[in-house]
């Protein structure tokens, strides 16, 4: 059996710094296989079934080292290894969002060489051979920020990336491991998918049309629709990601794109099912996670949970999913301390054929798991919503706001990085007083009243005006009101708020009595 190295590993990677590294592959049965970088080298046996795994010690930041692998008579050398902070970006088509569509790509293209930037897009694979089926030359591949590959970077994380590296300055690297259009049931064990989300796998099967996972296979590996080697950008993401296009043009693409599908789709053995495999349960974790699983990283930046509103009674589960892809994850990492950085959703009230039900309890549920996990961190998008459109074209802002957390709360940096949220509430005379948490130097209303915020008494909505005091939102209804008053802000579907910290990071949707 010939040496080789899990894909992942290539020339002109980035490995984390200070953080053991484990490096694997395949080898001869038994061969003793030794990984060296930086001066430091590491010994193990290959298994009976040729695989190995080495652990390195800490390294040091750098630019460029050499990584050598050697089994016997056989090497291996990667050149242009940089050493420094890497993130895994997961999650669905908001993180997957490619630099192409983003709205101020054409601004940062011209300067954003910088070989120290660098991204990994794992192959979007969701059952056995896809890599096989289908052209996956232009993915799986470490690019730097260059003019001509910042397109392919997700946006969100270029934008992390180049914040955390113009704080540290020291190479960082993006494992981009995402696939638009999936639910949580795909990203966790295809076990725990059916115990967690059983609304999710009945969807699913109901989509097989009885027919069974081995013929939804069949017509998988068939399926032009399971094409995501991107050898050319599909006529899809270039019709909705750069804008929002209205009815009128949506209807004449759909028309054009059914015609296509139907015609592609005409000879697979079951014409009629195009179930996708990405949506079996497990599917995503067992054939993009599992691969990469164990690559030294610094942490996770999590955005998912658009589509577990597609089915009634999933939406309440996803605290549990959460919970549960976080612990699957952090398993197969061997890490039971790493570290989640996750999006809360943001506003919406519809896009395409979807209609926004309870992206409410969504929201609730990832403040939850936040709440319960030392180690689960909160990124507010309050501010970021598209009404109509379920992919906001202005990534910078989360991609920034994920790098202070990331510099807070896993880099050690004493800096203004989390979202205010309101930790109290107060009758003082008139006035209803509530009290949030890392204000940093003072709240500010972006506007002549906040927006998203109501105040009820008992169901009735109460006419009020607000005013920022520092770390204090100061309520002052228009006429006096006895009994107890509800505050509900950024509670609905839709909003997009604009009460900031000092950070110009937006408050947390919140909702208390008092």
């Amino acid at each position: 059996m010939t040496l080789t190295l899990a894909p992942i590993f290539q020339n002109g990677m980035v490995l984390q710094r200070e953080l053991p590294v484990r490096v694997w592959g395949q080898a001869s049965p038994g061969s003793r296989v030794t990984t060296s970088v930086q001066g430091h080298a590491a010994s193990c046996t290959a298994d009976e079934n040729g695989c190995w795994a080495c652990t390195l010690p800490p390294l040091a930041a750098s630019e460029a080292e050499t990584l050598e692998v050697q089994a016997g008579d056989e090497r291996i050398t990667l050149a242009d290894v940089a050493v420094g902070e890497v993130f895994v970006a997961g999650g669905q088509s908001n993180m997957e969002f490619w630099m192409r569509y983003d709205q101020q790509v054409e601004e940062f293209r011209p300067t954003c060489a910088n070989p120290r930037i660098r991204f990994y897009d794992q192959p979007k694979c969701s059952y056995p051979g896809q890599m096989e089926d289908f052209d996956y030359t232009k993915v799986g591949i470490w690019r730097k920020a260059t003019p001509e590959d910042l397109e392919y970077f997700s946006a969100i994380g270029y934008y992390c990336a180049r914040g955390l590296e113009m704080v540290l300055d020291v190479p960082v690297g993006i494992v981009g491991c995402n696939y638009g259009g999936t639910k949580s049931l795909a990203w966790m064990t295809p076990e725990h998918a059916r115990s967690v989300q059983p609304e999710q796998v009945a969807a699913f099967e109901d989509k097989l049309q009885g027919l069974s996972y081995e013929e939804l296979l069949a017509n998988g590996r068939l399926n032009p629709q399971n094409d995501k080697g991107y050898t050319t950008w599909p006529a899809w993401n270039e019709f909705f990601l750069p804008r929002t296009p209205n009815a009128e043009e949506i209807a004449v693409f759909m028309a054009l794109e059914m015609q296509r599908t139907a015609e592609a789709t005409a000879n697979l053995p079951h014409p009629g099912l195009l179930a996708p495999t990405k949506e079996a349960p497990g599917a995503l974790f067992t054939h993009m996670v599992r691969p990469i699983a164990g690559f030294s990283t610094r942490g996770v930046l999590w955005y998912q949970g658009e589509s577990d509103d597609e089915d009634d009674g999933a939406q309440a589960r996803h605290a549990e999913a959460l919970r549960t892809i976080i612990a699957d994850w952090r398993e197969a990492w061997q890490r039971p301390d790493l570290p989640f950085l996750v999006v809360q959703l943001p506003g919406l009230v519809s896009w395409w054929m979807l209609e926004a039900h309870d992206w409410p309890t969504i929201r609730a549920c990832q403040q939850q798991v936040a709440d319960e996990d030392e180690h689960v961190w909160l990124c507010s998008a309050s501010d970021m919503g598209d009404k109509y459109d379920i992919h906001p074209k202005e990534k910078q802002p989360i991609g920034e706001r994920l790098a202070l957390l990331a510099l807070r709360h896993l880099l050690g940096i004493d800096i203004l990085a989390d979202a205010p949220r309101c930790v109290g509430a107060e009758r003082k005379g008139p006035w209803v007083i509530l009290h949030l948490e890392h204000a940093g130097s003072g709240m500010v209303i972006a506007g002549a009243e906040v927006n998203a915020l109501e105040l009820l008494s008992d169901g009735t909505p109460v006419p009020f005006q607000a005013g920022a005091r520092g770390s204090r939102l100061v309520l002052a209804p228009n006429e006096p009101v006895a009994g107890p008053l509800e505050v509900r802000f950024a509670q609905g579907n839709w909003f997009r708020t604009n009460l900031y910290n000092s950070a110009n990071i937006p408050a947390l949707p919140f909702r208390t009595t008092c």
